[in-house]
């Protein structure tokens, strides 16, 4: 049996990292090794990487250098790179930072044994290739937290935007077995799961035998126990009656989807290869607000991307003026290396005039998602409990519906728990309330609120 570590993991980036942090740790946990929350404790550090836009890679590269003074004062300290940075640069990894012992990428995560192995023999150590038929299907992840799971679909995109790295760092699409996502499920609830969420970088796209995402949705609605089923990424390409209808048909398929548009410009989004219209993009929007019309909905917007003129930007304000997302993702356009937009270098957006586009529809964005949560004051939230909020004592914190946060007073047992929550008021952008349950009333706790409009 190997000598037992110590090891403890930074994540960076989207919820497929946090999946992927807890694959990693269910990998080292099967092996013997321990997980620990400070890493002044750890005998390895693993930082795991997003490599989406350039500012997300440099700060992992800047983190990864601030680390070495863990080994400075612990030779034997062992330092790993996983990730999507650790796919785009590979050996060059090694090369720019002495100090970092191994690289592994997304599909060499099973390998974690026998690359620290390795390490301790004395070599620095690079798994970065792609693997078709790598699923991990029949490995357990270590959860972080056990009542809200993160569930991988399926890896990798064949969409090829011009603008996105994705395909290059975690390759092709491969889809797990519906079955098997089933079974993780059905595990997950029987560990005191009350929420998961299903994940890929195009969910809508998830194939297995025929059966079609709203398929596997429709299975995983049907889990025993099993509050709340939420997933994500969606591309519009792919999005569908179907889809739709198998949202609306259960009800513990929450009302919230996230559809990302990146332009309200044709002519940007064919630059994008997005491979919908702005009209497509409305019809669907439509769709699912006519059969759901309560549906959160939430998007990703790319400002500055090249060739962007203000005409192009204006159509983007105006889908977003009219479309009323509840929440709202905008990036100034980041260049990628690998990337068909790379060659679009001529036409690039002055960083000044992004930033003032990228101001304007947070500005918009802010005043819309004001007026969602407003609306929610003076309702009643069902809300899961996620943790003792960050500031406030005797106070907790979770998700609603919707996936608003939303603080209100209560005791720590709670953690895990959906409790129905009476809003009394919001703060900046979190809805503040009191359980139902709670002796002290909702009407009093309104009243000391300081209700904003954003």
């Amino acid at each position: 049996m190997a000598v037992q570590l110590n090891y403890y993991i930074e994540t960076y980036g989207c919820q497929m990292n946090v999946a992927d942090t807890e694959l990693m740790a269910g990998v080292l946990k099967r092996d013997g090794h321990r997980r620990v929350t400070d890493p002044d404790q750890a005998d390895v550090l693993i930082v795991n990487t997003c490599a989406i836009r350039e500012h997300a890679e440099q700060r992992v590269i800047g983190r990864i250098g601030q680390l070495n003074r863990y080994k400075r004062s612990r030779p034997e300290l062992r330092l790993g790179v996983a990730g999507c940075v650790a796919k785009e640069l590979g050996r060059e990894l090694l090369d720019r930072a002495a100090h970092v012992d191994f690289v592994v990428g997304p599909d060499s995560y099973r390998q974690l044994p026998e690359i620290l192995a390795r390490v301790e023999h004395g070599e620095r150590v690079v798994y970065d290739r792609f693997n078709r038929s790598e699923h991990y299907e029949d490995l357990q992840p270590y959860r972080l937290e056990k009542f809200a799971a993160w569930i991988t679909i399926m890896r990798g995109c064949d969409k090829f935007c011009s603008y996105c790295i994705v395909p290059f760092t975690r390759g092709r699409e491969k889809c797990r077995t519906l079955e098997s996502v089933v079974e993780e499920i059905t595990m997950s609830v029987a560990d005191g799961a009350k929420e998961v969420t299903l994940l890929g970088q195009n969910v809508n796209s998830y194939c297995d035998q025929g059966r079609d995402f709203p398929d596997l949705l429709a299975a995983v609605a049907a889990v025993p126990g099993l509050a709340r089923v939420r997933f994500t990424t969606s591309h519009p390409w792919d999005f569908t009656q179907k889809l739709v209808d198998t949202i609306g048909g259960h009800d513990n398929i929450m009302n919230h989807v996230h559809l990302p548009v990146q332009s309200g410009s044709n002519r940007i989004l064919d630059a994008m290869k997005r491979e919908y219209t702005c009209e497509t993009y409305r019809r669907q929007i439509d769709m699912l607000r006519e059969r759901i019309p309560d549906c959160a909905l939430s998007t990703d917007i790319i400002v500055g991307f090249p060739g962007e003129t203000e005409i192009d930007f204006e159509a983007t304000y105006d889908l977003m003026a009219s479309t009323r997302y509840n929440s709202a993702y905008i990036f100034i356009y980041s260049p990628r290396p690998h990337t068909p937009a790379i060659a679009l270098a001529d036409d690039v957006v002055p960083r000044v005039v992004a930033q003032q586009r990228l101001e304007r529809l947070n500005d918009l964005q802010r005043s819309i998602g004001a007026t969602y949560l407003l609306e929610k004051v003076g309702t009643t939230q069902p809300v899961l409990v996620q943790r003792p909020a960050r500031r406030g004592r005797g106070l907790l914190s979770g998700w609603t519906e919707h996936r608003e946060t939303a603080v209100f007073p209560g005791s720590e047992d709670m953690v895990g728990e959906i409790i129905s929550v009476a809003i009394g008021g919001l703060s900046g952008f979190t809805l503040h309330g009191e359980s139902v349950h709670d002796p002290r009333s909702a009407d009093r706790y309104r009243g000391e609120l300081n209700v904003v409009a954003g």
